[in-house]
């Protein structure tokens, strides 16, 4: 009976050892950027920075689009992926109103900005989404809450339906 050999017959591959640590830790680095520092959600709505609204409102003489969400609110992240990457709607936003978007960042950093938690206060925001039409004079002009499906988010913002019927959202 021949002796067993148990040795390999190969060098252990140490430059892969070495590339599969950086890689793992590249990961970990971009994971932990990513919690502190998360993206902005990706969309086809012209977002406008809250400072600026006003002023275009008057000029262009358009009413402002508040939309109020969160970052652990699930319907706002369906309506973002069916309304404001959809096309269609995207730029029924774009036309008709001066779209600005607020995130609520009590859940994740104790308190929001000055300026975000006084317009959630002045619109008595205490659901997400929420939409807040104000017109140039700076009178509310409508409100709802909740997402109602892509049809009644159109209906709200007296976007028509394109030939009754929902366009695909761009992915």
């Amino acid at each position: 009976m021949r002796p067993v050999d148990s040795g390999a017959t190969r060098a252990l591959p140490r430059g892969l050892l070495v590339a599969a640590v950086l890689l793992l830790g590249a990961r970990v680095a971009a994971a932990v950027y990513e919690k502190y520092h998360p993206s902005e959600t990706w969309s086809l709505v012209a977002w406008v920075p809250m400072e600026q609204a006003q002023a275009l409102s008057r000029e262009r003489h358009l009413p402002i689009l508040y939309y109020f969400s969160a970052d652990w609110c699930s319907p706002c992240l369906v309506m973002e992926r069916d309304v404001f990457n959809n096309d269609y709607a995207a730029r029924g936003i774009n036309q008709r109103y001066i779209p600005v978007r607020l995130k609520d960042r009590r859940q994740e950093e104790g308190e929001n900005p000055p300026a975000v938690q006084s317009l959630i206060n002045e619109h008595d925001v205490y659901a997400f989404p929420f939409f807040s039409i104000v017109g140039p004079d700076g009178k509310v002009q409508r409100q709802t809450r909740g997402y109602n499906g892509y049809t009644g988010t159109l209906q709200f913002l007296r976007i028509p339906t394109p030939s009754g019927r929902r366009p695909a959202p761009v992915r």
